[in-house]
Formats: structure tokens, C-alpha cells, sequence
């Protein structure tokens, strides 16, 4: 993250149920929580259903991002590939970890000190 503590960025993270980081590959997931991070708070700002999460389409990960553009970090345990290539092409910063949600959050984060996700 940039340096300029008052600059805001969206944050996607795959997820089934909202507690746990969806296991799979990105796309698979049934949605995705999006966090808003404005130093100092972490803010949860909405779930996006995943149309795509059982399809097994060419090109899949664009179809998915649509969904989720407007964020500039991803969160997920698993990304192909191209799909990894292509994100990073349109600016996007990957970070790959598994289990607790909000840990992972608090991780991705952990630059800034006392964040707490607000409800």
C-alpha cells in the first residue's frame, strides 16, 4: 500500500461464508466481501454474489473482476495462472492466504497499526 495514509482502497475477498477465505480458485467462489480501508479504519462495505462460481469458462477471471473492478487488492487462496498474469496487467495487487478472514485482512494491513474491521 501507498505511503499516503488517507488514501481509501477497496479490498475483495472470496468467500462462502463471510467468516472463512473461500478454499478454491478465485472464481469459484459463491461471493465476495469487499472492505473499504481509509487509515485507520477497515470497513465492510458489501458481499457480491459470484454468477460465475460454477461455470468453467474460457477467460473466466475477467468475467469475475467485473464484478469486483472497483478494488485494487484481491485476497484469495488461490488465483490460475493467466488469471494471476491478467490481473496484474489491469493494476490489481494479489496476496494468497488461507483460513480467518479477518486475520488475513489485519495481515494484508498489518503496515498500519490498531485496524480494527468495523461491523
Amino acid at each position: 500500500m501507498s505511503d499516503d495514509k488517507r488514501v481509501s482502497v477497496k479490498i475483495a475477498i472470496p468467500t462462502d461464508d463471510g467468516k472463512i477465505i473461500f478454499p478454491g480458485m478465485l472464481g469459484m467462489a459463491r461471493s465476495f466481501h469487499i472492505y473499504e480501508h481509509s487509515y485507520p479504519a477497515l470497513k465492510f462495505i458489501a458481499e457480491r454474489r459470484n454468477p460465475y462460481a460454477e461455470s468453467m469458462q474460457h477467460l473466466k477471471t475477467l468475467d469475475v473482476y467485473e464484478i469486483i473492478s472497483d478494488c485494487r487488492i484481491i485476497v484469495s487462496s488461490g488465483i490460475g495462472r493467466k488469471g494471476r498474469e491478467r490481473l496484474k496487467k489491469l493494476g490489481v495487487r494479489l496476496y494468497f492466504k488461507t483460513g480467518d478472514l479477518k486475520k488475513a485482512l489485519s495481515e494484508v494491513i498489518k503496515g498500519y497499526q490498531n485496524v480494527e474491521v468495523e461491523e
